[in-house]
């Protein structure tokens, strides 16, 4: 998906080195993806057009006029903690990530399923598929990236909403350093390389203006490598804002810091996004004293900015290392200045061919030694207006080519006007500091660029694929000079210009932005997931997933009753919505038809334009019988062959475009007569247009000779407690017992709104109360109710059949009611950290999953409890622990709660004794290691002295198939006062399934030893398949056969089996190589032959069938057939 804004930050080191980055995002209309699987060129109405409508949907979808409450998310943050310090004596930094109270009879924990990575997706650049076969892995995106000159391989990414992430080996591993924290949005990472270890600083909040840009809590750093973060944003300054840029004078003690900041806001899994952020406090800030307080420096001629109400964001500051009193800021709407004495004055540039007044947009710079870069974007968000280069510090500027490449067709970047180019969205500019001439630079855009002569000449260098589009961050390898890593949409790269190739590092880098789930409604191995611009991908039992179709995935889901069906949405183009159909289960999809034909019924209502990402409905009780939902109601019968109107009512508020669209559609699941609707907010009309919910008993009519008016909906707005114009709401979600009982969910503060979160009718709604257990609104909210954040969906629990047990998805994570929203418990147990979580949904067999936007999915495992435990304290884990199985698995720990991360510094969870002053860490409890089909990393397991006494360690036992490693471990025989250590445990499964085990502590504290229960899951060892896409290029008719070969590795240290290798497409053919017995530590190869028969493209896939796991897997094979030449 198309989204649009940017990030960056410079920092002051040592002479002869510069770390830049420049991120980026934007939420359009018009996607730089392809979704022509059948191999043939995109249709006319995929191809983009009327970019500014990219630029246009921002201000369409925010909402500017409630004010934002002063540190509310902070607020809301604190009460959390105490409400768990109060009831379980736990650590107000542990309160996120632990669970309520919950029943004896019962354990819950949440597993996590993947992706990790994707598999099978894509490079395609303004609707154009570059190179052959697809990218390696590929995961969510990346906003920042900061490389450490002081150490090889060890560098720090920051996801949109998924944390910060440390690797020390180049990629190959990553660990979540950020987990810990009160959100995963991240804006902006630098890096002060002057310190031992290096200082970090992380920005939180990402300012890339599009509807899942989310609002971040303040500014952080941390002196240990992330092992604990200090909030250095004066009390709270930054609070719900965001961040697009971090520079730091390393020459200044104590350090001189910039920080360039825009808005955030909440989101949805239809992106019914909300502004949470203050625009008054856009622009630029600066602090003298390392961070303790602030100047907010909005430049007189740029302090009022019409088109977000209060100053202009400061799209990046970026300052010369070579000489760190020269400071560069891009301010939007006014342009660039330069202050030549540290921050203290400023003068404006000015740029040759660019008038004086001329609005310009977003705009990245770049800076060393004297020369200086800088990407002008224009005002409409879309276009550039240049490229420039100064190599005086900023007095003079020469303008030099604005990077672009033809694709065909299509033209990405550059500044021509109806080129595919997305200025406000994906900007990236870096100097590479090997090149002592500074003529050496990189620019990101939609695609990615080198130039080695200052700009005169560019090189595309994504022409054989191997990265995705949309960049967001560069980062030059002070090891490797000349090779940078690469932050964009579709994960994290790296490049060698040496060799011209791509290296894909997200293999463990678990970031992917769900936008919505869909269980298959029996078999709880199989789930399909819309992913923010990395298509729609299908869950089969193993952690990575293939991508089964391109684009932005919308709402997926399989047909309730016939599964071998699903459907799913893409983004929605200006010509109009795009949907999908599947008739062998999500593994391929057919859009042409289904499209053309929803359109045409649209086209026939007079319908004014569909959501982002429409919502679908799947009938509960007839096969293949789906909704759509744009101004009006659509229905097929046949799985999506054909559509008709359900309705001739216009459902939403009125609007004249597809910003008030609806945003949710929902069978009830006991009567599907039954359906409820909920359309969207919107600021672009003027008034708002306000939200509307609707109910209907007629949902199983259509429009027809006997019913000319289709089905009869009835308009329930009108009914709640609030005025639906002074907020947004989310989602409707309905009991699966009682068709007039719903659940609307709500975004915002209420301390800005004063409307709650959670609202339920009972009698279709006729009559609504409050269920967020907040019904006077009070602030903070009482003990026992749901936080004063966002809440973005609602799930009412199918196993629970007096209805009473309901799920909250908010921006923080999971919640849970067992009393029908009168009272909430968190529920994220411990391994969910403080993510927006878009989506949760639970198939027929009870199974709950959640879609996370920025960390991928997870399933809840439900298993009976062999005993009570009065203060349980799992603890937070990022890594993976997907069960491929239906079944619940048993859990040897009664009530999960957190387990924080590898890295954060423990913070004690509950006290063992008060007088001798000993206390375990918040992973005393459950150690999650997840599923390895070999020995795993190591996690640790904190131990910590809070008193004034020694600790005698007298040692440990491990039972089970997990194993303390000495070399991992920094416990001793004693342990100081008020001092920390830990103990590194591995996991080597001896066999498949689950694993259990049961570290014992033994020490002088009164209630030694102290049990840690430990389980993970053996798996089946992976193949790799080398390529995992065959391009033929074009063959002639008639003309000989090509062969191709495909390589199967087995790394593992075990046999596998391979049976069958079989293509989809007769034009296609394969061998018998590879077939049989595949040895540990072998590898085989066979043929793929192309001859064609019928001129055109051809794309199929070839289905390799074995017994490792993700079997069975696919590879997807292509050619073009032409005409013979002619004699």
């Amino acid at each position: 998906m198309s989204r649009w804004y940017r990030r960056s930050f410079a920092v002051a080191a040592p002479a002869g080195w510069i770390i830049a980055v420049v991120l980026s995002a934007f939420f359009g209309l018009v996607s730089a993806g392809s979704s022509s699987l059948d191999g043939s060129d995109p249709p006319s109405f995929l191809l983009p057009v009327q970019r500014e409508a990219r630029a246009r949907w921002l201000f369409e979808r925010h909402g500017y006029g409630f004010g934002v409450p002063p540190h509310a998310y902070a607020r809301a943050m604190r009460w959390l903690a105490g409400q768990y310090r109060n009831s379980h004596g736990l650590g107000a930094e542990s309160a996120l990530l632990v669970s309520g109270p919950q029943a004896s009879s019962s354990t819950y924990a949440w597993n996590f399923l993947g992706p990790e990575p994707i598999f099978d997706e894509v490079a395609v650049f303004g609707d154009v598929a570059v190179g052959s076969g697809t990218i390696a892995n590929a995961g969510g995106r990346v906003t920042a990236i900061a490389a450490d000159p002081t150490t090889s391989g060890r560098f720090f990414v920051g996801t949109a909403t998924g944390g910060v992430w440390m690797t020390t080996n180049g990629g190959a591993s990553f660990t979540p350093i950020f987990d810990a924290e009160p959100t995963e949005a991240i804006g902006a990472i630098a890096l002060d390389p002057t310190t031992s270890p290096p200082t970090l600083y992380v920005g939180t909040g990402e300012a890339d203006n599009s509807g899942d840009s989310y609002y971040g809590e303040g500014l952080f750093v941390s002196t240990n490598l992330g092992s604990s973060w200090t909030q250095i944003d004066n009390g709270g300054l930054f609070d719900q804002q965001a961040f697009t840029s971090i520079a730091v004078d390393t020459t200044q003690t104590p350090r001189h810091i910039f920080a360039a900041l825009g808005i955030g806001s909440s989101a949805s899994r239809a992106d019914a996004s909300f502004v949470e952020s203050n625009v008054v406090n856009n622009g630029l800030w600066f602090s003298a004293d390392g961070g303790n307080t602030w100047t907010h420096l909005p430049f007189t001629s740029a302090s009022a900015c019409p088109a977000y109400g209060g100053y202009c964001p400061a799209e990046d500051v970026v300052l010369d290392p070579a000489a760190p009193a020269n400071v560069y800021v891009s301010i939007y709407q006014y342009g660039v200045f330069h202050s030549a004495n540290g921050g203290n004055t400023w003068s404006q540039m000015a740029f040759p061919g660019v008038s004086s007044g001329t609005s310009i947009g977003r705009a990245s710079l770049a800076a060393y030694n004297g020369t200086v870069y800088a990407a002008l974007g224009a005002a409409n968000g879309s276009g550039y207006l240049g490229f420039f280069k100064s190599t005086d510090g900023g007095n003079t500027w020469t303008a030099m080519q604005m990077p672009s490449a033809a694709l065909g067709s299509v033209t990405i970047d550059g500044t021509g006007t109806s080129n595919f180019s997305q200025s406000a969205f994906d900007q990236a500019l870096a100097i590479d500091p090997s090149d002592s001439t500074e003529s050496t630079v990189v620019f990101g855009g939609v695609g990615i660029y080198r130039s080695t002569n200052s700009g005169s000449t560019w090189t595309f260098l994504a022409q054989n694929g191997g990265t995705h589009s949309g960049q967001h961050a560069i980062a030059f390898d002070p090891y490797n000079p000349g090779n940078f890593l690469l932050g964009n949409d579709g994960g994290l790269y790296g490049f060698a210009p040496s060799t011209g190739v791509w290296s894909a590092l997200n293999s463990a880098l678990a970031v992917a932005q769900v936008q919505s789930v869909g269980p298959n409604p029996g078999n709880s191995a199989l789930l399909l997931a819309g992913l923010q611009d990395n298509g729609t991908v299908l869950y089969n039992g193993s952690l990575g997933w293939n991508a089964t179709d391109q684009l932005d995935g919308g709402f997926a889901l399989f047909d309730q009753v016939n599964p071998s069906f699903a459907y799913h949405t893409y983004e929605t183009f200006p010509a109009g919505p795009i949907i999908a159909q599947s008739t062998d289960g999500g593994s391929t999809w057919s859009y042409g038809a289904p499209t053309i034909l929803i359109r045409s019924a649209m086209a026939a209502a007079n319908d004014k334009g569909a959501g982002f990402y429409p919502p679908l409905a799947s009938d509960p009780q007839v096969a293949q019988r789906v909704l759509f939902g744009a101004h009006s109601v659509y229905v097929s019968t046949d799985g999506m062959s054909t559509w008709s109107q359900q309705t001739t009512q216009d459902l939403t508020g009125g609007c004249q475009t597809g910003a008030c669209a609806l945003q949710d559609l929902e069978f009830a699941p006991s009567n599907d007569h039954v359906a409820w609707a909920l359309s969207m907010q919107t600021f672009s009309t003027s008034p708002a247009t306000p939200f509307k919910v609707w109910v209907t008993q007629q949902a199983n009519l259509s429009v027809s000779s006997t019913y000319p008016n289709g089905g009869l909906w009835t308009d329930v707005t009108g009914n709640l407690p609030f005025s639906a114009g002074n907020t947004q709401a989310t989602g409707i979600a309905v009991s699966p017992f009682n068709p007039g009982t719903a659940y609307l969910s709500v975004s915002g503060f209420t301390a800005a709104t004063g409307i709650g979160h959670v609202f339920v009718t009972t009698d279709y709604g006729a009559y609504w109360s409050q269920a967020d257990g907040n019904p006077t609104d009070e602030i903070p909210p009482p003990a026992g109710a749901l936080p004063d954040v966002p809440v973005l969906r609602i799930l009412v629990d199918r196993t629970d059949t007096s209805g009473q047990t309901i799920y909250a998805a908010t921006d923080i994570g999971v919640f849970r009611s067992t009393d029908g929203g009168q009272t909430w418990v968190p529920f994220n147990l411990g391994t969910i950290p403080a993510v927006p979580v878009f989506d949760i949904e639970q198939n027929q067999n009870g199974v709950i999953f959640a879609g996370t936007h920025g960390r991928g999915v997870f399933q809840l495992v439900v298993s009976p409890s062999p005993t009570a435990a009065a203060n349980p304290s799992p603890t937070p884990t990022p890594s993976a622990t997907p069960t491929p199985t239906p079944a619940p698995t048993p859990t040897p720990t009664p009530a999960p709660t957190p387990t924080p991360g590898p890295s954060p510094t423990p913070t004690p969870i509950a006290t063992i004794t008060e007088q001798a002053g000993y206390t375990h860490v918040r992973n005393f409890g459950r150690v999650v290691f997840g599923n390895y089909g070999a020995t795993s990393a190591a996690k640790q397991v904190w131990l910590v002295n809070r008193s004034a006494q020694v600790m005698i360690i007298s040692g440990t036992t491990v039972s089970g198939d997990f194993s303390v490693v000495p070399a991992l471990t920094t416990c001793g025989t004693t342990l100081g006062p008020h001092q920390r250590c830990f103990f590194g445990v591995q996991f080597t499964p001896s066999a498949l399934g689950l694993r259990q085990g049961v570290m014992n502590i033994v020490d002088n504290a009164p209630n030694s030893p102290q049990n840690v229960q430990l389980f993970g899951t053996g798996v089946q060892g992976a193949l790799r398949i080398a390529p995992r896409g065959v391009q033929f290029g074009k063959v002639a008719i008639g003309s000989p056969p090509i062969r191709k070969s495909v390589r199967i590795i087995n790394p593992n240290q075990v046999p596998f089996t391979i049976q069958s290798i079989v293509s989809y497409d007769g034009e296609f053919t394969t061998d018998g190589g590879c077939v049989g017995t595949l040895g540990p530590g072998k590898e085989c190869s066979f043929n793929v032959t192309f001859t064609p028969a019928q001129l055109g493209s051809v794309v199929s896939r070839v289905l390799i069938n074995d017994n490792a796991r993700g079997a069975p897997h696919l590879i997807t094979v292509a050619g073009v057939a032409v005409d013979p030449p002619k004699r």
